[in-house]
């Protein structure tokens, strides 16, 4: 997507020798091992920088950022996010994380929601369709979320992956669905100087896999599953495709007293193309001249909830965008 409607150039860079994908005459691949001590002196000087995969040492986003570099991130873990942040302390470059769908487009719904005074907590729920399979890095993120403790935002005490379910109607005419409670990078939606909580959980489409997920972590099998994420991750592949390829977001807002008071309902295709978008919205963003600062700086310097959505109709004229059941967001 990148490639296609933009007047830059497009280096994929990748341990592999090439990508798959079609061939176009901006995008070439850049056969780098980015863990490895020639990385910083590889990659161009001056270039947006877009990190897809966990992969990318914190020290090298450092040295990049240290030369003046922007650095935009999609990655989901928190100790990984927490890591990159740290290390974008005092740099004059850049570096935006939580730049995709989750975290990225479910900040600014939540944002736009914490708008309102009178919401003291969210609860952010997210559905991938299995209609698709992601790539490798994605799917091992999944399962080493599964059984990786967080801490929960309303007591503060570290709990496991999916010992807190909640049920999200992620369509009107369909009955609540199961999802998983996890941890997520600690992405501030709250406006400054307002305190709130925000939970995260995750479900799969077709919604058995949920269930089959929350009943292996309720007989305790999350750290086995973290420990062999990379091998289930490639097992994934071979399954067959079910459920559908598409991303639903609920985004559900509680006041003082824990009655749900707003709430928002998005609806958009695949994660992998949703996150694309939302990158290349950011980028557009940048490049017009959006907040000059250097160091960690949120998505929502950038854009808001109202920005992203027309952008995205933009990409997805085909009517998968939907918000709160309307196709037309202007």
């Amino acid at each position: 997507m990148l490639a296609t409607v933009g007047p830059w150039e497009i280096w994929a860079v990748s341990r592999r020798d090439h990508l798959t994908g079609p061939e176009l005459s901006n995008a070439r691949t850049l056969n780098l091992d980015l863990a490895g001590p020639e990385a910083a002196r590889v990659l161009p000087r001056g270039a947006i920088f877009v990190n897809l995969t966990e992969a990318t040492p914190p020290g090298l986003v450092a040295e990049i950022l240290s030369k003046g570099d922007t650095v935009l991130d999609t990655s989901a873990t928190p100790e990984y996010v927490d890591a990159l942040v740290r290390v974008a302390v005092g740099k004059a470059g850049l570096l935006i994380p939580g730049v995709g769908t989750a975290p990225g487009l479910c900040t600014l719904l939540g944002a736009d929601l914490a708008r309102d005074r009178r919401v003291r907590a969210l609860d952010v729920g997210l559905e991938l369709g299995m209609g698709r399979h992601y790539g490798p890095a994605a799917s091992e993120w999944f399962f080493r979320t599964l059984g990786a403790s967080y801490r929960d935002p309303g007591s503060g005490r570290t709990v496991k992956p999916g010992m807190n379910l909640r049920r999200f109607v992620f369509a009107p005419t369909e009955a609540p669905r199961t999802a998983l409670d996890i941890g997520f990078p600690d992405i501030a939606i709250f406006p400054a100087g307002r305190e709130g909580q925000v939970r995260y959980y995750l479900a799969v489409d077709p919604p058995i896999v949920t269930r089959l997920v929350a009943v292996a972590l309720w007989l305790g099998l999350g750290p086995w599953i973290a420990r062999h994420a990379r091998l289930l991750a490639k097992q994934s592949q071979r399954l067959p495709k079910i459920g559908h390829s598409g991303t639903r977001i609920v985004v559900a807002a509680f006041d003082h007293n824990n009655k749900q008071i707003e709430s928002h309902l998005f609806e958009g295709g695949d994660q992998a193309d949703l996150t694309a978008a939302m990158v290349l919205l950011t980028i557009d963003s940048v490049c017009s001249g959006g907040d000059e600062q250097g160091g960690a700086q949120s998505i929502m310097n950038y854009l808001d909830l109202e920005q992203a959505l027309r952008g995205l109709q933009r990409r997805f004229p085909d009517g998968t965008i939907t918000m709160n059941g309307k196709q037309d967001l202007h």
